[in-house]
């Protein structure tokens, strides 16, 4: 997709009007392609869980040129999936599901025993174990 938004930027006049109605479909192919994955995975969420922790993703802030470390290609792509976009979407679908969403920062996400609510220092653990009933989950 890049190279040919490259072409046609360069190209003039006809052949120009042809590469932009030759790069639609792709496009559109893409968007239905991201929608369907928000539409999964959202799907897949609230049907498997009751609390989902969503960490934020600040998008916006990693992609600002300013103290970047990632290439123009990644934050294209990043961008184009819409990250935002699919957490109004799991909102919505939690509210209609009577699931509760929370957003948390990234911390969180990997520090709380799923199963009770607790935080627990993991440190380089690979498997959770909870102080309350000793259960252990990796």
């Amino acid at each position: 997709m890049d190279n040919l938004i490259s072409k046609i930027s360069k190209a003039k006049g006809k052949q120009k009007r042809r590469m932009r109605k030759a790069a639609r479909p792709i496009v559109i192919r893409i968007q239905n392609l991201i929608n369907e994955l928000h539409h999964k995975a959202a799907r897949f969420l609230v049907d498997n869980f009751d609390v989902i922790l969503l960490p934020t993703f600040e998008t916006s802030q990693m992609s600002k040129r300013q103290d970047r470390k990632i290439r123009s290609k990644t934050v294209r792509n990043m961008l184009s999936f819409a990250h935002y976009r699919f957490k109004e979407f799991l909102k919505h679908k939690a509210f209609e599901t009577g699931k509760t969403v929370v957003d948390v920062c990234e911390a969180y996400t990997s520090k709380t025993v799923s199963w009770r609510g607790e935080l627990v220092k993991i440190g380089a653990s690979k498997i959770i174990k909870s102080g309350i009933d000793g259960q252990k989950m990796d």
